[in-house]
This record gives structure tokens, sequence and C-alpha cells, in this order.
């Protein structure tokens, strides 16, 4: 433990280093000043860097195995997030509001939620997944008063809290692009009721009249939240390298903390949806119609008789 300890805290003081000059570098710092902070502390870091690199076969080597475990990690999902967003398919949101507002007035389906939230990573208002969109209209129609697309984005001020609104024209399809700082937590739940609220008290979005509740004066009914989590097709056309590090990075999730945990839903109505996610052009096999049947196969080829 000492010898992993003295390699550990000498590697971390030569990445506060490096990390405080590009902070200046990034403050705009003056060049010379920035050197001259680096060489200064490094020439006695890397001194002692060199002091306890024999350290590394007597225990240093537990701190090395951890940091490059966690450095995976970060890869990983670095690296699986740039994969997906290369294949991401999207679709213009206009292109299906009239087919919402249709199904939101067709009597023959039945409703699915009052708000149907469908949480989404595209950071462009105008735009949306299109697996989400299937999700609503191809895939067993979800009926729904008002559809919210929510985005949450986490910024680096630590203590942001901001919104934005797009609502298309319309009072039945709201994008919501929530801004928090990492120092916030993530209650969705509380957030979206308290936009929804004034959003109704401004005339944005129309009143829900609920017949039956204990809550006097309520003004939306219920919510329901919708999480599309992708797994890997066998369709795909992926290296060797990038299906192994999607396939990593889907079974480490099964031990994450859950969406509804991580948004603060844990007393809402949460629905997870499964999509395959088909990345890259698979080489299908095209089936040719035969207008003979197998028997009839047999029949005028004797080397087939001959097998049986």
């Amino acid at each position: 433990m000492e010898a992993a300890y003295g390699l550990a805290i000498t590697v971390t003081m030569l990445m506060t280093t490096i990390l405080l000059f590009n902070y200046m570098r990034k403050k705009k710092t003056p060049l010379i000043l920035a050197v001259i902070m680096l060489v200064f502390f490094m020439t006695f870091e890397f001194s002692f860097f060199l002091a306890n690199i024999i350290k590394f076969f007597h225990g240093g080597f537990v701190a090395v195995i951890i940091a490059i475990s966690i450095l995976f990690i970060m890869y990983l999902w670095y690296r699986s997030h740039i994969i997906k967003l290369r294949f991401r398919d999207l679709v213009p949101i206009e292109n299906y509001i009239e087919q919402l507002n249709q199904l939101r007035h067709d009597t023959a389906v039945p409703k699915y939620a009052s708000n149907l939230v469908c949480l989404t990573n595209c950071p462009d208002t105008q735009k949306i997944e299109r697996k989400i969109m299937y999700f609503l209209l191809d895939k067993r129609p979800k009926k729904a008063d008002v559809y919210w697309f929510v985005n949450v984005y986490v910024t680096d001020e630590p203590y942001q809290a901001e919104y934005v609104v797009e609502k298309y024209n319309s009072t039945f399809i709201v994008n919501i692009q929530i801004n928090l700082g990492f120092r916030i937590e993530q209650n969705l739940n509380v957030f979206l009721r308290q936009i929804s609220t004034e959003l109704v008290n401004n005339n944005e979005i129309e009143h829900q009249f609920n017949t039956y509740s204990i809550i006097p004066n309520r003004k939306l009914g219920d919510f329901r939240f919708v999480f599309i989590e992708e797994v890997l097709s066998n369709q795909s056309s992926l290296s060797n390298w990038d299906s192994f590090l999607l396939r990593t990075k889907f079974f480490i999730q099964k031990f994450t903390v859950s969406p509804s945990n991580w948004f603060g839903l844990d007393t809402s109505d949460v629905y997870i949806e499964k999509v395959p996610m088909i990345i890259g052009n698979s080489n299908r096999t095209v089936l040719k119609r035969s207008l003979k049947t197998p028997d009839e196969k047999h029949t005028e080829d004797p080397n087939l008789q001959d097998n049986f």
C-alpha cells in the first residue's frame, strides 16, 4: 500500500500541474507565465516520479491497474458515444405534426397517457430520433393529449437551471431543452411539473380536466415517461473493436443506476422500450421467388432423388 500510494501521489501531482497549465492557457494567461509555472513544478514533481518509479513492482502496479481500468471505461463510454452519434438517424418533427394531431383525436385508438414524455439526446429542437417517432406511430400508435420531447443537458456551470421551449405553433407537441449544472440534482419529475404548470398558466398548452382527483384545481393529467434502450443488432456492420466496445458498454449499463433512478422518477410511470440498434450497412440475403415447390425440384433432379 505504501508503494502504491507513493506512486499514485506523484502521478496525481504531475496531472494537476498539466491541468493547471491548460487552465491558464484557456484563461488566456501569457504563455511565458504558464510555461514558467509548468517548468518550475514539473522539475520537482518529475524527480519525485523518477524516485518512486522503482516502487512499481513492490505494489505500485496496483495503482497503475486501477488507473488503466478507469481510463479504459472512460474511453469506452466516449468511443461508444461517438459511434452512436455517427450513425444517429434524425427526422424533422414538423413532418409528423399532422399525424400526431390525427392520432390524438382518433377514437379507435385507446389513450396511452395524458402526457407522454420521451427522453431524447438530440440538442436540435427541430429534429428528433427516428426511433422515437417509430415508437409513437408505427409500433402500436401511442395516443396522448400532449407529446413531450425532453433533453437534459449537463453544463459546466455548477448551479445553472434553465430551460428552452419549442412548441411548433401547436398546443400538443412540446420540445424542452433543460440545461442543468453538474451540481444540480436531476429531478425531472419535479422540473417537468413546474414547466408544464407554467405553460398552462400562460395558455401555451390546453388545460387538462380531471374528473377523478384528490388534488384540487389540478391542471394536468397523468405523465408517462418513456426511455428508448438500444440493443446492438446482429445485422450491424462494425469492426470487431467497435462491436466489442458497444457490447461491453451495454453489458456494464446493466449494473449501473437505472434511468428512472438517475432522473428521479422512482414513483412515476416509466416505460423502457428496447429497440435494435443497426449500425453500418449489413449484408442482407435477398430471397428469390421460385415457381416450383421443393417436391417438384426433387422429382426433376435425379441427383437429389439419389440422396434420399
